[in-house]
């Protein structure tokens, strides 16, 4: 009998933190308000058009850490990784260790943004998930 009273509290405990989880989850948007993925165009100096992708991941606090990919459905490495700090949305990171610096603004799933390097660009990116 001692058994069975035990296995009711695990699942208790185990269904109230899938819920917490849950709510974790739907409003990351709202706490992390960068994660996720994105697309986004922009030009360089020398007059090239480009078309990416972008996984965003929080690394903690206002950190955060941006893959720039071909595709997001890719086990390719990233062709840049950017991080850098959020604060009250503007975005200010290095890239490729340390041989490009950037910056940009966020604003409601629009990410308008710019980097010096051995190339200068600026590029927009917008939101592919849903916010909730």
């Amino acid at each position: 009998m001692i058994r069975k009273t035990q296995y009711p509290s695990k699942w208790i405990v185990m269904i109230i933190g899938y819920l917490y989880l849950s709510s974790c989850l739907n409003d990351h948007h709202v706490k992390y308000p960068f994660i996720g993925n994105w697309q986004g165009n922009g030009v360089d100096s020398q007059g090239n058009k480009y078309v990416f992708y972008a996984k965003v991941i929080c690394l903690g606090g206002d950190r955060y850490q941006v893959l720039i990919l071909d595709r997001l459905d890719t086990g390719k490495k990233p062709m840049h990784v950017m991080e850098g700090e959020l604060k009250e949305g503007a975005f200010s990171y290095t890239s490729d260790k340390g041989l490009y610096t950037g910056g940009g603004q966020l604003k409601e799933g629009l990410f308008e943004g710019y980097y010096k390097g051995p190339v200068d660009g600026t590029y927009r990116m917008w939101r592919l998930d849903e916010q909730k």
